[in-house]
Protein backbone atom coordinates (compact mmCIF):
# COMPACT_ATOMS: atom_id res chain seq x y z
CA UNK A 1 0.00 0.00 0.00
CA UNK A 2 3.09 2.49 0.90
CA UNK A 3 4.85 2.22 -2.46
CA UNK A 4 1.40 2.55 -4.20
CA UNK A 5 1.02 5.60 -2.34
CA UNK A 6 4.20 6.95 -3.04
CA UNK A 7 3.55 6.07 -6.80
CA UNK A 8 0.34 8.57 -6.52
CA UNK A 9 1.64 11.37 -4.75
CA UNK A 10 4.53 11.45 -7.10
CA UNK A 11 2.09 12.44 -9.83
CA UNK A 12 0.33 15.42 -7.98
CA UNK A 13 1.89 18.58 -9.00
CA UNK A 14 0.74 20.24 -6.29
CA UNK A 15 1.30 18.35 -2.60
CA UNK A 16 -0.75 21.03 0.21
CA UNK A 17 -4.46 19.61 -1.26
CA UNK A 18 -4.08 15.96 -0.85
CA UNK A 19 -2.07 16.54 2.63
CA UNK A 20 -4.82 19.33 3.68
CA UNK A 21 -7.54 16.29 3.19
CA UNK A 22 -5.53 13.99 5.23
CA UNK A 23 -5.24 16.68 7.45
CA UNK A 24 -8.73 17.31 7.80
CA UNK A 25 -10.09 13.97 8.02
CA UNK A 26 -7.52 13.05 10.79
CA UNK A 27 -8.76 16.01 12.75
CA UNK A 28 -12.57 15.14 12.41
CA UNK A 29 -11.46 11.43 13.61
CA UNK A 30 -14.63 10.14 12.44
CA UNK A 31 -17.03 9.74 9.54
CA UNK A 32 -17.73 12.85 7.48
CA UNK A 33 -20.23 13.13 5.02
CA UNK A 34 -19.30 14.10 1.54
CA UNK A 35 -20.97 17.63 1.82
CA UNK A 36 -19.35 18.56 4.60
CA UNK A 37 -16.00 17.58 3.49
CA UNK A 38 -16.93 20.29 0.30
CA UNK A 39 -18.04 22.77 2.30
CA UNK A 40 -15.19 23.06 4.53
CA UNK A 41 -12.59 21.77 1.81
CA UNK A 42 -13.85 23.65 -0.81
CA UNK A 43 -13.75 27.60 -1.77
CA UNK A 44 -16.58 28.78 0.41
CA UNK A 45 -14.41 27.35 3.55
CA UNK A 46 -11.51 28.70 2.38
CA UNK A 47 -10.42 25.25 1.31
CA UNK A 48 -7.78 24.28 -1.43
CA UNK A 49 -10.01 22.72 -3.33
CA UNK A 50 -11.73 24.73 -6.07
CA UNK A 51 -14.03 21.70 -7.83
CA UNK A 52 -15.67 19.15 -6.59
CA UNK A 53 -15.03 16.70 -9.11
CA UNK A 54 -11.40 17.04 -8.13
CA UNK A 55 -12.18 16.19 -4.70
CA UNK A 56 -14.38 12.99 -5.15
CA UNK A 57 -11.61 11.67 -7.35
CA UNK A 58 -9.37 12.39 -4.81
CA UNK A 59 -10.97 10.66 -2.02
CA UNK A 60 -12.02 7.51 -4.56
CA UNK A 61 -8.12 7.16 -4.92
CA UNK A 62 -7.54 7.02 -1.46
CA UNK A 63 -10.54 4.44 -1.30
CA UNK A 64 -8.89 2.15 -3.53
CA UNK A 65 -5.23 2.70 -1.81
CA UNK A 66 -7.19 1.72 1.54
CA UNK A 67 -6.02 5.31 2.99
CA UNK A 68 -9.46 6.21 3.35
CA UNK A 69 -12.76 4.08 3.85
CA UNK A 70 -16.54 5.17 2.10
CA UNK A 71 -19.23 4.14 3.25
CA UNK A 72 -22.66 4.84 2.10
CA UNK A 73 -26.20 5.34 4.33
CA UNK A 74 -29.62 6.11 3.65
CA UNK A 75 -30.59 9.33 5.53
CA UNK A 76 -34.14 11.49 5.52
CA UNK A 77 -33.94 14.00 3.31
CA UNK A 78 -33.23 17.43 5.16
CA UNK A 79 -35.84 19.42 3.25
CA UNK A 80 -38.54 16.45 3.23
CA UNK A 81 -38.02 13.44 6.24
CA UNK A 82 -40.70 11.35 4.47
CA UNK A 83 -37.96 10.88 1.48
CA UNK A 84 -35.13 8.92 1.95
CA UNK A 85 -31.62 9.72 0.02
CA UNK A 86 -28.27 7.97 -0.04
CA UNK A 87 -25.38 10.17 1.47
CA UNK A 88 -21.55 9.21 1.23
CA UNK A 89 -19.32 9.24 3.96
CA UNK A 90 -15.37 9.20 4.24
CA UNK A 91 -13.16 8.46 7.00
CA UNK A 92 -9.31 8.44 7.71
CA UNK A 93 -8.72 4.40 7.77
CA UNK A 94 -7.14 3.52 11.05
CA UNK A 95 -5.32 0.62 9.53
CA UNK A 96 -3.03 2.80 7.00
CA UNK A 97 0.76 2.79 7.79
CA UNK A 98 0.35 6.10 7.12
CA UNK A 99 -2.42 6.85 10.09
CA UNK A 100 -0.08 7.79 13.18
CA UNK A 101 2.10 10.24 11.06
CA UNK A 102 -0.76 12.32 9.19
CA UNK A 103 0.13 14.91 11.76
CA UNK A 104 4.11 14.69 10.67
CA UNK A 105 3.03 17.02 7.32
CA UNK A 106 2.21 20.63 9.92
CA UNK A 107 5.29 22.10 11.19
CA UNK A 108 4.84 24.03 14.49
CA UNK A 109 5.41 27.64 15.23
CA UNK A 110 4.87 30.47 17.90
CA UNK A 111 2.98 33.49 17.47
CA UNK A 112 2.45 34.81 21.29
CA UNK A 113 3.95 33.24 24.05
CA UNK A 114 0.88 30.60 24.61
CA UNK A 115 -0.31 30.64 21.26
CA UNK A 116 0.68 28.12 18.83
CA UNK A 117 -0.23 27.44 15.14
CA UNK A 118 0.86 25.49 12.60
CA UNK A 119 1.12 25.03 8.68
CA UNK A 120 2.34 22.17 5.72
CA UNK A 121 6.31 21.31 5.74
CA UNK A 122 7.57 22.27 2.06
CA UNK A 123 6.35 19.14 0.13
CA UNK A 124 4.25 17.64 2.59
CA UNK A 125 3.74 13.89 1.20
CA UNK A 126 7.18 13.11 0.83
CA UNK A 127 7.82 14.13 4.15
CA UNK A 128 4.68 12.02 5.28
CA UNK A 129 6.58 8.94 3.41
CA UNK A 130 9.49 9.40 4.92
CA UNK A 131 7.84 9.17 8.41
CA UNK A 132 5.94 6.39 7.25
CA UNK A 133 8.97 4.08 5.78
CA UNK A 134 11.56 4.96 8.37
CA UNK A 135 9.19 3.39 10.87
CA UNK A 136 8.37 0.41 8.30
CA UNK A 137 12.55 0.00 8.91
CA UNK A 138 11.58 -0.63 12.74
CA UNK A 139 12.78 3.09 13.94
CA UNK A 140 12.24 3.47 17.66
CA UNK A 141 11.78 7.41 17.08
CA UNK A 142 8.63 7.13 15.37
CA UNK A 143 7.20 4.12 16.76
CA UNK A 144 3.88 6.13 17.87
CA UNK A 145 2.28 9.13 17.09
CA UNK A 146 2.74 10.95 20.56
CA UNK A 147 6.81 10.59 19.73
CA UNK A 148 6.22 11.98 16.54
CA UNK A 149 4.54 14.91 17.74
CA UNK A 150 7.42 15.61 20.10
CA UNK A 151 10.27 15.22 17.59
CA UNK A 152 8.40 17.74 15.69
CA UNK A 153 8.28 20.26 18.74
CA UNK A 154 11.93 19.85 19.78
CA UNK A 155 12.88 20.54 15.72
CA UNK A 156 10.82 23.55 16.05
CA UNK A 157 12.30 24.95 19.54
CA UNK A 158 15.65 23.06 18.85
CA UNK A 159 15.06 21.31 22.50
CA UNK A 160 15.93 17.87 23.76
CA UNK A 161 13.29 15.26 24.98
CA UNK A 162 13.12 16.64 28.41
CA UNK A 163 12.93 20.21 27.63
CA UNK A 164 10.38 18.88 25.32
CA UNK A 165 8.37 16.89 28.24
CA UNK A 166 8.71 19.84 30.66
CA UNK A 167 7.13 21.86 28.14
CA UNK A 168 3.80 19.82 27.63
CA UNK A 169 3.70 19.13 31.10
CA UNK A 170 4.01 23.08 31.58
CA UNK A 171 1.60 24.15 29.04
CA UNK A 172 -1.04 21.38 30.94
CA UNK A 173 -0.58 22.72 34.27
CA UNK A 174 -1.82 26.27 33.33
CA UNK A 175 -4.85 24.63 31.10
CA UNK A 176 -5.52 22.99 34.29
CA UNK A 177 -5.40 19.69 32.78
CA UNK A 178 -3.24 17.80 35.01
CA UNK A 179 -5.45 18.86 38.08
CA UNK A 180 -8.59 18.41 36.28
CA UNK A 181 -7.42 14.82 35.37
CA UNK A 182 -6.78 13.83 38.94
CA UNK A 183 -9.86 15.31 40.51
CA UNK A 184 -11.61 13.41 37.80
CA UNK A 185 -10.18 9.74 38.68
CA UNK A 186 -9.44 9.77 42.65
CA UNK A 187 -11.68 6.57 42.81
CA UNK A 188 -11.13 4.82 40.15
CA UNK A 189 -7.10 5.15 40.61
CA UNK A 190 -6.14 4.13 44.24
CA UNK A 191 -2.23 4.53 43.13
CA UNK A 192 -3.10 8.34 42.66
CA UNK A 193 -4.40 8.62 45.93
CA UNK A 194 -1.42 7.23 47.18
CA UNK A 195 0.86 9.72 45.58
CA UNK A 196 -0.74 12.32 47.47
CA UNK A 197 0.71 13.93 50.55
CA UNK A 198 0.72 12.76 53.81
CA UNK A 199 -1.03 16.07 54.81
CA UNK A 200 -4.00 15.54 52.34
CA UNK A 201 -4.23 11.84 52.68
CA UNK A 202 -4.85 12.53 56.45
CA UNK A 203 -6.44 16.03 56.79
CA UNK A 204 -9.78 14.26 56.49
CA UNK A 205 -8.90 11.59 59.31
CA UNK A 206 -7.80 13.58 61.75
CA UNK A 207 -11.29 16.42 61.44
CA UNK A 208 -12.66 13.30 62.96
CA UNK A 209 -10.26 12.90 66.16
CA UNK A 210 -11.27 16.62 68.16
CA UNK A 211 -15.17 15.46 68.22
CA UNK A 212 -14.12 12.41 70.06
CA UNK A 213 -11.72 13.91 72.33
CA UNK A 214 -14.50 16.25 73.16
CA UNK A 215 -16.96 13.89 74.41
CA UNK A 216 -13.99 12.40 76.45
CA UNK A 217 -13.35 15.11 78.06
CA UNK A 218 -17.06 15.70 79.37
CA UNK A 219 -16.04 13.38 82.35
CA UNK A 220 -12.98 14.74 83.29
CA UNK A 221 -14.13 18.42 83.63
CA UNK A 222 -16.65 17.09 85.45
CA UNK A 223 -14.15 15.64 88.38
CA UNK A 224 -12.50 18.68 88.04
CA UNK A 225 -15.43 20.33 89.44
CA UNK A 226 -15.53 18.21 91.51
CA UNK A 227 -12.59 17.93 93.43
Amino acid sequence: MLDEFIRYSALQRDQAPLASLLIYLKRKGGWVQLNWIWREMGPTGGGPFWNQTTLINKLDKLERLGVVSMERRILPSPRDEAKRKTNTFYRLSPMTPLYPYIFGMLKIYREEPDKYSSELVEKPLDHLIDLAGRSASSDPLVGRELDVAMELIGEVFSVGGDEVKRMIKERMARRGMVRDRRRELPENAPAEIKKEPMGAATRGRKSCKPSKKRGKAKPMSEEEDAE
